[in-house]
């Protein structure tokens, strides 16, 4: 009896398998493959004096294709454009900080000269003269750094506007054609 059960229910199972599948409609994909199928058979029958608004409706559909691809590639070139605008604003701020870093370095030079200027001269403490100067060169020796490293930012900075410059004119003229 178990064994009569066990092999109903098996089968029962597999027919309703075997009706889910024979039951699904087609999908839209074979169902697409089937129309263009025969809407081709049936269009190559239409007489070649006919077929003119079919082969200026192709052409348009064409160029519109076209137009979307050139539209495509401004898109790209404004993107590109825009990273170009943000690298220089960026280039901009390491002049910027370039300049600022030189002006630091330059006032304490000046205010080390001073203080060898007033040691050589006798003045003042020797050793608050010594520390002052060695402080003052210290300062200096790290705006010098500062300096160096925002020059190579800015230079990093316009190796990447050249190659994005060089990659929209690509571009442009990939529109221009």
């Amino acid at each position: 009896m178990k064994r009569f059960l066990y092999i109903s229910l098996v089968l029962l199972i597999a027919l309703s398998f075997t009706a889910g599948c024979a039951n699904m409609p087609l999908t839209k994909s074979s169902k697409s493959k089937t129309k263009k199928a025969s809407d081709k058979s049936l269009y190559s029958q239409v007489p070649a004096s006919m077929r003119a608004d079919v082969k200026e409706a192709e052409f348009d559909l064409q160029e519109a294709k076209r137009n979307v691809k050139i539209a495509n590639q401004k898109v790209e070139v404004g993107k590109l454009k825009k990273e170009l605008g943000d690298k220089e604003k960026k280039r901009a701020g390491y002049e910027l900080k370039t300049a600022e870093k030189i002006l630091e370095e330059k006032e304490i030079a000046v205010e080390a000269a001073q203080w060898e200027a007033i040691d050589n001269a006798n003045l003042g403490d020797k050793i608050d003269n010594i520390q002052k100067i060695a402080k003052l060169k210290s300062k200096k020796l790290g705006y010098e750094a500062d300096a160096l490293e925002a020059q190579a930012d800015l230079v990093t900075t316009e190796l990447e506007i050249k190659r994005l410059k060089k990659e929209i004119e690509k571009n442009e003229a990939k529109i221009n054609q």
